[in-house]
């Protein structure tokens, strides 16, 4: 099984702006929302994206997908298509998976289920803005969630370098193999720690839900696995 190779970006960064945690009774679960700026240090990023596949903003057939652990699930990848070539900037790069509809808005199953909303993204100076939310309940209807319930919630904000491969070197045909993924950026650093129980790249953001009350959730509730 190949391992996925994790690596940290500097002037990549996660910054808690805002959250608050509510009752959704119409679905009997407590909601979970989030506002967290996203930053990217694009002259970094284009250095080491192309010490891993060189060209790599410029050929069509390559890709991206985003990894937003506790905030969002990308759906898929996206090709750079007709934006190769013409990627300058972050706000360009961003433009590339920031469309709500690639991402899922459905429920998990079994056990304590979870549900990631659509994000709603916003560009503002060079950084990317979310907004996000997560829901869980039981799936048992007839076991009600409580605050004690709520797990763990690792942040992460990680760029998967994906490469695309033709059929056939030749060309012969338009057919494109699905693109593989050769590295995964990241603002935390890359070596692994215990924090809470589990296993977390240090520097990784997160948050202790069982320790939250419904209302605001403050910055100093958001944790680093240090």
């Amino acid at each position: 099984m190949t391992v996925r190779e994790y690596k940290k970006l500097e002037g990549m960064k996660l910054e808690f702006v805002s959250g608050m945690l509510e009752a959704n009774g119409g679905e009997r679960a407590i909601r979970c929302s989030f506002t967290f700026d996203m930053t990217l240090d694009f002259t970094r990023f284009v250095k080491m994206a192309n010490g891993y596949i060189p060209g790599y903003l410029e050929h069509d057939i390559n890709a991206i997908r985003p990894e937003l652990d506790g905030l969002a699930y990308h759906v898929s990848y996206n090709y750079f298509a007709d934006a190769a070539g013409n990627i300058g900037g972050n706000e360009a790069l961003f433009r590339v998976f920031g469309h709500p509809d690639y991402y899922l808005n459905d429920w998990s199953s079994g056990g304590l289920e979870k549900r990631y909303g659509k994000p709603a993204f916003q560009i503002i100076d060079g950084r990317l803005r979310i907004n996000a939310r997560t829901d869980f309940r039981w799936e048992d209807p007839k076991q009600l969630i409580e605050i004690a319930d709520l797990p763990i919630i690792q942040f992460q904000w990680a760029l998967n370098l994906m490469e695309g491969h033709w059929s056939s070197p030749e060309r012969p045909s338009s057919d494109i193999k699905a693109p593989s993924t050769v590295a995964v950026l990241m603002y935390a650093n890359e070596d692994l720690i215990e924090a809470e129980g589990l296993q977390m790249f240090r520097g990784t953001r997160y948050l202790r839900g069982r320790a939250l009350d419904f209302g605001p959730i403050k910055p100093e509730q958001i944790l680093t696995a240090q």
